[in-house]
């Protein structure tokens, strides 16, 4: 009993031992990415899958103008091929990123840990990450790149997020007044009419 115990423990220093790090890069040319940007944008990281023990779950900002994080001592389930999976999350306050969802996929090629293959995969929501064995032809996720990181980038179709907005925006801007003077055909009009107006007045006391 005490050799089973001894074992198992061991199989879970061995799992937590075999750590190593997996970097990201909120990958813009857009925009100055400043202090501001920094303390918006976060990532996190979650164990899904096969793990003994309590599953690994971290939090990461940028590092650096360079828009660079990374997640470190992730660990590495033992044996030869043995694959570690976890979920990459990116958000923002003021961006909308893509791909929002990663699966990340650790094989250890050589049993120990110290020869990990680093595997990534975009997913949407409504695809499952390991499809039912009993599905035929399951959906796969794309596969993206890893080295020498994982690119957050931004969703072009989007627009940047705003969470201010003018409320009084006058007159002239918004309702029945401005929507008579909202084409430039229209304020001509008005402009003509006042001066046709006015001119016969302006006649009369000259005479």
């Amino acid at each position: 009993m005490q050799l089973v115990f001894l074992a198992t423990l061991l199989c879970g220093f061995l799992s937590t031992v075999s750590a190593i790090t997996v970097k990201g890069r909120f990958d813009v040319d857009t925009i100055n990415i400043t202090g501001v940007t920094w303390s918006k944008t976060f990532f996190k990281l979650y164990q899904v899958g096969n793990y003994s023990g309590l599953p690994y779950h971290a939090k990461a900002q940028l590092k650096n103008d360079n828009g660079d994080f990374e997640f470190q001592n992730l660990p590495v389930n033992p044996g030869l091929n043995a694959t570690t999976y976890f979920v990459l999350y990116s958000g923002s306050v003021d961006f909308n990123l893509k791909p929002n969802r990663v699966l990340v996929e650790l094989i250890n090629k050589d049993g120990d840990g110290e020869s990990v293959e680093i595997n990534a995969y975009r997913n949407v929501f409504g695809k499952e990450y390991f499809p039912s064995p009993d599905i035929v032809h399951p959906e796969e996720l794309e596969p993206i790149e890893t080295d020498p990181f994982i690119p957050i980038t931004l969703v072009q179709m989007a627009p940047v997020r705003a969470y201010y907005e003018q409320r009084n925006t006058g007159m002239l801007q918004s309702g029945p007044l401005a929507t008579l003077l909202d084409a430039r055909w229209k304020q001509a009009g008005w402009i003509t009419l006042i001066i046709l107006m006015v001119f016969p007045i302006i006649l009369e006391k000259l005479d």
